[in-house]
């Protein structure tokens, strides 16, 4: 099973004004756009590669001062398996595996030993 980190994500009260901070002040660049019922996402990264950034303003979380760290995203080759496998071990199971067909990805969400959530995502073609 392969998998890497993707991106961290971090809460902020505004998505607006964190936007304009990373993309016009530190010149990243908007890679992505996701909405859903719970959360606005912007990601931001250099086009050259690199890491990302997903900055997310969710509508049932206060941000943390300073934008605190909401979750961790993991690529994985089969999140599914992967699922089962932190279950298994011991991870708080959080969401089961969700396929998400206007973002072509499968998603499921896991807590790791400390509490801190993962989002174990799957891109299909």
């Amino acid at each position: 099973m392969t998998t890497s980190i993707g991106n961290v994500a971090i809460l902020v009260a505004d998505l607006e004004r964190a936007e304009r901070f990373y993309v016009d002040v530190l010149g990243l660049e908007v890679q992505n756009r996701i909405s859903t019922p719970d959360v606005d996402e912007v990601i931001v990264g250099a086009a050259t590669g690199g890491s990302s950034l997903v900055l997310a303003r969710h509508r049932q979380l206060e941000a943390a001062p300073g934008g605190g760290p909401w979750k961790i995203f993991v690529h994985a080759d089969d999140a599914a398996g992967l699922y089962e496998r932190a279950c298994a071990s011991g991870a708080e199971a959080v969401s089961p595996p969700t396929h998400l067909e206007q973002f072509h990805v499968t998603i499921a969400f896991v807590r790791d030993p400390d509490g801190h959530l993962v989002e174990l995502g799957q891109r299909h073609r």
